[in-house]
């Protein structure tokens, strides 16, 4: 009887023993509630400063149209002159007479560095005529029944632009010479030792150096100060980007690079100093920029355009890309698997950013982990390498479900917890690139061409995430007309 006892008390104790293990087993298979409170909001901290952004350079090369000028000294100088019959004395020789008829071709203009060149050729026929004692007058000519001697006639004028972008000349008579050494281009009349050749270069001399300072005048009308004035000013207006995002150019120094020649307009190699800046909220009301003295300085700053832009990435916008990395993540052990089903952004207000992560599985409601957004320079993504549970959430993970807590576990939420930038940044370059290709005024286009942003920072802001980035190209004023001179103007 006791044996028996014995034998059904030992059944029952393990029957208990086994029940109570189930009892357990089936306890810790029961989830976890958590309904973790968001975090505080705390103060804002002062914004980081940026390095200060390089320069940008605004090409602006003015023509300068030749053509009223060339005009008037085509006007002032004949293209034919002379007369074959008109007897002139020779200046040496009482007995002596000579006469030339000569026809100069267009005038042809070059320019090297600050020298415009303006010169022609001129072809001439010449007689010549002696009176011996005692005898009948006696004649010679040359070109008049064959190919026409010639003379180079070069015309230099140093242009010089003053500091108040004011236009200084000085035109002279640089050459007068025979075109070449050849036979054709001198006209001597050796029976009487008359060289034509001279006596129509006096000619042509003295034809030029009485029009040399019309040429001044014409080429010193050029107004280039109230022109390029106009165009500063207009740069330095605010340009729309899209609604309540503006560009300000904020234009600075400007340099003058020197002289090059197109057809017949001198070019003026002119920069303007720029400092680009993006700035939201109404239009800005800025006063006209007034253009400052050319600076020869400035040469040594690069040749590019650098504009640093600012895209904002709503929490909302982040909160939908980070489901696209997080939602269907799984974490297990010990048979305790938890999945992640929403995710949503949250800012604290100190920089960091609040991850609410809502779970399914061992761990149900939503718990939040708390971390410093940061620039990832090798990939530029926003990257939160300190990214913690807080204080609420941890204590109710130590029940059991500590392993999310884990080295391991955080660490694959760091690395999967990545904000690309790249395509939000490039949307707003090209934002920025279709809003700088513009018509400024009536024959004044400003065009550009931006390369790939580049991302230097980001920081949570109250209302966004704000990611920054660098991007380079080429800015420049297109100008299709010419600056004429005052005298072409008027007419």
């Amino acid at each position: 009887m006791c044996g028996s006892y014995r034998r059904v008390r030992r059944r029952v104790g393990r029957s208990t023993v086994v029940l109570l293990v189930l009892g357990v087993c089936v306890a810790c298979d029961a989830p976890v509630t958590l309904d973790a409170p968001p975090p505080v909001v705390a103060g804002a901290t002062e914004e980081r400063a940026l390095p200060p952004i390089a320069v940008s350079v605004v090409d602006a090369p003015i023509a300068l149209s030749l053509g009223p000028a060339l005009a008037a000294l085509e006007r002032a100088v004949p293209q034919t002159f002379g007369d074959l019959e008109r007897r002139l004395r020779h200046p040496r020789n009482a007995r002596q007479r000579f006469a030339f008829e000569a026809r100069r071709e267009p005038f042809r203009v070059t320019l090297e560095d600050d020298r415009l060149s303006i010169g022609t050729v001129v072809a001439y026929a010449g007689r010549g005529w002696y009176d011996p004692p005692l005898l009948p007058t006696v004649s010679a000519s040359c070109g008049t029944d064959g190919p026409r001697p010639r003379v180079r006639a070069r015309v230099e004028s140093r242009l010089a632009l003053t500091p108040d972008w004011s236009l200084k000349t000085r035109t002279r008579l640089a050459s007068l010479t025979p075109y070449s050494d050849a036979e054709r281009d001198a006209c001597r009349i050796t029976a009487f030792q008359i060289d034509v050749t001279d006596r129509v270069v006096d000619g042509v001399r003295g034809l030029l150096r009485r029009q040399l300072p019309r040429l001044d005048r014409e080429l010193a009308s050029w107004d280039i100060r109230s022109r390029l004035a106009h165009w500063y000013g207009l740069i330095g207006r605010p340009i729309p980007v899209r609604d309540s995002l503006w560009l300000l150019l904020r234009p600075g120094a400007v340099r003058y690079g020197g002289l090059t020649l197109t057809d017949t307009a001198v070019i003026a190699d002119i920069r303007l100093f720029a400092t680009p800046q993006l700035v939201s909220g109404p239009e800005p009301q800025i006063p006209v920029p007034s253009l400052p003295p050319f600076d020869t300085a400035a040469s040594s700053v690069g040749d590019s355009a650098r504009i640093l832009l600012e895209a904002r990435l709503d929490y909302a916008t982040a909160s939908s890309l980070l489901r696209d990395a997080l939602v269907g993540r799984t974490f297990s052990r010990w048979q305790r698997r938890v999945q992640v089903d929403d995710v949503r952004l949250l800012p604290v207000g100190d920089g960091r950013v609040a991850f609410g992560l809502r779970f399914s599985g061992a761990l149900r409601g939503e718990g939040w982990l708390l971390g410093t957004p940061q620039l990832d320079p090798t990939t530029g993504e926003l990257i939160v390498p300190d990214l913690d549970f807080d204080l609420a959430t941890g204590d109710a993970l130590v029940r059991g479900l500590s392993f999310l807590r884990s080295d391991a576990t955080l660490e694959a939420l760091r690395t999967a917890a990545r904000l690309p930038l790249a395509g939000p940044l490039d949307d707003l370059r090209g934002l920025v690139e279709g809003a700088m290709n513009r018509e400024l005024a009536d024959g004044v286009q400003l065009w550009a061409t931006l390369t790939s942003a580049r991302v230097v920072d980001v920081r949570a802001h109250p209302d966004a995430i704000i990611a920054r980035a660098q991007t380079s190209g080429a800015i420049g004023l297109g100008i299709d007309r010419p600056l004429r001179t005052s005298g072409d103007d008027r007419r």
